[in-house]
């Protein structure tokens, strides 16, 4: 995660817009420049385990991902060393988003259960609106404004985040443009209207579609250099895969400065 000291101050706006925060170690199984969540699909597969470091000799993280007969992640586990930290169950729709996120274990508050609700509408096949209820009183709804021939889309995102104390809901404005090359996000681009700030990340591929380097600009730059916290990041970096024969990762690497540090190590329990 990338902080300024101004940044810092807004943390409870940086949180709101993650989804669910999870442990620093914990990568995506799939790394793909994205908008909208999804998760790859693993065929003949029943459980994947993953093993996670820092990148800077940090142990003990691991976790457990159970598979359905779709390919889809169902359920996911995490642990540090011999003790579970949480554990989510996870329902789709038809067209493998995800409808039900269900943190029903965290480590830090264990008699809690959080259920994150996700609503779609669709338009040939693509996302054109998406609500995500994130508690009783906060949500986001993100809606498709723009589409210049699938290369070109914007989206907006309206974040609606409630203060206890004011009993007022403060709404936070984003717009994204992403586009397209040969059916690969080639650039997204994060306009914060509060701030009236801009993130724009530029993106490279592997022949295999797998996400091979991020570049990432801040407009205008922020007064005060940032650093990445919970382990090696920067708005310049690689990154390298080993797969298995049926190109999952078996290895993933992030590529810094010249430096190659080991993220996570995935093996697959295949059905029979």
């Amino acid at each position: 995660m990338y902080k300024t000291m101004k940044q810092h101050i807004k943390i409870k706006k940086a949180a709101f817009n993650l989804l669910i925060t999870g442990l620093i170690i914990w990568v995506p199984l799939t790394m793909k420049a994205q908008l909208f969540e999804t998760d790859e699909l693993y065929l003949n597969t029943k459980v994947i385990k993953g093993k996670y470091f820092n990148g800077t000799g940090g142990r003990g993280y691991w976790s457990l991902d159970y598979v359905d007969s779709t390919g889809r992640i169902i359920s996911s586990e995490r642990y540090h060393k011999k003790q579970l930290m949480s554990r989510q169950k996870f329902v789709y729709d038809e067209n493998n988003n995800k409808i039900f996120d269900i943190q029903s274990f965290d480590y830090n508050n264990p008699g809690r259960v959080d259920t994150f609700r996700f609503e779609y509408k669709y338009a040939d096949n693509r996302i054109i609106y998406q609500f995500r209820r994130l508690s009783e009183n906060d949500s986001t709804v993100t809606e498709l404004i723009e589409n210049q021939g699938d290369t070109l889309l914007k989206y907006q995102e309206q974040a609606f985040y409630y203060r206890p104390k004011t009993k007022k809901t403060d709404v936070f404005k984003t717009v994204y443009t992403l586009r397209y090359r040969n059916g690969l996000l080639i650039s997204k681009e994060k306009y914060d209207q509060q701030n009236n700030a801009t993130e724009l990340l530029k993106y490279e591929y592997f022949d295999n579609g797998r996400l091979k380097r991020r570049l990432t600009e801040r407009i205008p730059v922020p007064e005060m250099e940032g650093a990445y916290l919970g382990g090696p990041g920067s708005d310049d970096e690689s990154y390298k895969y080993k797969l298995d024969p049926q190109g999952r990762i078996k290895v993933f690497y992030r590529i810094i400065n010249g430096k190659r540090y080991k993220i996570a190590v995935y093996s697959y329990e295949t059905h029979i």
